[in-house]
């Protein structure tokens, strides 16, 4: 596992531009994604069950979410101090239920903070379901 992570975090370091990429996705409420090579390195240092097979698609992990369902959102209540809202989205990785954890940053900027696999998302945090 730890070569994988390594091997992600290589790959946005050689990819994904000093400042980012914006990407397009389209897929209400995220619109343009913002991806960083911070958002590499904190989605890989999160668990997940199938972290191996995670990390080997990091690279194309906006194109993911264009298909992913969107399940909801809550506000953040000031734990994140950049934070306004949370939007959760849901999809099969590796044929297992995943979710993807974005942030709605107060720049008005959507980012990816961390993709959870079924026992490490709490459905309860979502506060305006779809």
């Amino acid at each position: 596992m730890k070569e994988e992570r390594r091997k992600a975090r290589l790959w946005a370091k050689e990819n994904i531009s000093e400042f980012g990429e914006k990407i397009y996705v389209n897929n209400y409420p995220v619109i343009l994604l913002s991806y960083y090579r911070s958002d590499v390195k904190s989605i890989t240092g999160k668990s997940h069950e199938d972290a191996v097979y995670l990390f080997r698609q990091i690279d194309i992990l906006p194109e993911i979410l264009k298909a992913a369902k969107y399940i909801g959102s809550s506000p953040d209540y000031g734990s994140h101090n950049e934070v306004n809202f949370w939007h959760y989205y849901i999809f099969l990785l590796n044929d297992k239920p995943s979710y993807f954890n974005i942030m709605e940053t107060k720049k008005g900027e959507f980012r990816i903070n961390s993709v959870s696999d079924e026992k490490g998302f709490d459905r309860d945090k979502i506060k305006n379901k779809v």
